[in-house]
């Protein structure tokens, strides 16, 4: 706007004394001026109507304190290389409903495609939906700049997730040996006949390296994980306790405390639900956790009952019984649960209380039994 403000205060000062010395050098200026305008407007034009923007995660889940990519995808098939184009890309937490707005700038070659990386510092856990505000493109000399139309409306959303420890699991024999729940999700994972005692299946953001099949995925398109299986039939749940969090750094901690529990289950051969109470249903919500990714459902879903400083603290009990009414158990399941004052507890019995502040090392003090 700068520029294309002094541009006009030139061609009216060559204009001015043009008048007033009759001085045609001054007249052709301002005319030539005028045609230039005319030209950049012209090619601002065509390469708006030429190009395409639109953005891509190639991620879907980044852990906290890592950077999330952001490609910008500029195709031009125009004949003309594109001026420099201007992309405001909006970022909305859903957990902090904080909105940040970044401005880039990118250009590409007649009949290209470019893509540019952009990175953006993922603190805090939680969904963050990117979008892209507003673009447009500006002439070789930066003057004008027009608004572009045809760019990618859609929201990517980047799940966030903390830092995950490792708290220490017993299965018992007893519990291994018994089937709590029918459920199609046992049927899954009993080991197939193979030689490596698994499966395979397309690779999920999330998965670990270590499961990854390197030989398989070299000859196909993209990765390729083993699928582990069980033949434990551990159905247990963990029931997340609602309650009031006013402290932000508290609630990051509660979150991850929680997925610290779930995936370590996991990762000990346990599928069990993960539960909590949706108070605007009024009922208990759960997720069947088979493998990391699936704990995540948690920042997804869960997250909103313990953003809300209204909650009311629901105790184990409380949710517990409400977990038999409402599924119709009628036999005592193996069950753990955890409070927002990071108590945890085990059928119902109370076995440690976190120090949120410390919380690496304060979960690895006590062994979850089942």
């Amino acid at each position: 706007m700068k520029r294309l403000i002094l541009y006009a205060i030139l061609l009216a000062i060559s204009i001015y004394l043009a008048l007033i010395y009759r001085n045609s050098a001054f007249l052709n200026i301002f005319y030539g001026g005028i045609f230039a305008l005319l030209f950049l407007v012209v090619l601002n034009i065509i390469s708006i109507y030429w190009t395409d923007i639109s953005i891509n995660t190639p991620e879907s889940v980044v852990q906290a304190g890592k950077e999330i990519n952001v490609e910008i995808i500029l195709n031009s098939r125009g004949i003309i290389p594109t001026g420099r184009i201007g992309i405001y890309i909006k970022s909305f937490n859903s957990y902090t409903g904080k909105k940040e707005v970044t401005r880039f700038y990118v250009s590409a070659d007649a009949g290209s495609s470019t893509i540019t990386n952009c990175y953006y510092n993922a603190r805090i856990p939680g969904n963050i939906e990117f979008s892209i505000k507003k673009a447009w493109v500006e002439d070789y000399l930066g003057i004008l700049r027009l608004p572009v139309f045809k760019h990618d409306r859609y929201e990517h959303t980047v799940m966030v997730i903390p830092v995950l420890y490792k708290v220490p699991v017993f299965i018992t024999q007893s519990v291994e040996d018994n089937i709590y729940e029918n459920d199609n999700a046992q049927n899954t994972f009993i080991a197939p006949d193979s030689m490596e005692n698994g499966g395979i299946r397309q690779y999920i953001p999330g998965d670990s390296f270590k499961n990854i099949h390197w030989k398989l995925s070299a000859k196909s398109d993209g990765l390729v994980s083993r699928q582990k299986y069980s033949n434990s039939s551990c159905i247990a749940l963990f029931f997340v306790c609602p309650g009031k969090i006013e402290n932000d750094y508290k609630k990051r901690r509660f979150i991850q405390a929680v997925l610290s529990i779930s995936t370590s289950l996991v990762s000990n051969g346990c599928i069990h639900y993960i539960c909590w109470y949706n108070k605007n249903d009024n009922c208990i919500t759960r997720y069947i956790v088979k493998q990391e990714s699936d704990s995540y459902c948690f920042v997804q879903e869960g997250i909103n009952i313990i953003t809300s400083k209204k909650n009311q603290d629901k105790g184990v009990e409380w949710i517990h019984n409400m977990y038999l009414r409402q599924y119709n158990v009628q036999k005592d399941i193996p069950y753990i649960a955890i409070n927002t004052e990071f108590e945890l507890f085990a059928d119902g019995n109370k076995i440690i209380q976190y120090d949120y502040k410390d919380l690496k090392n304060s979960v690895g003090k006590t062994e979850i039994v089942l």
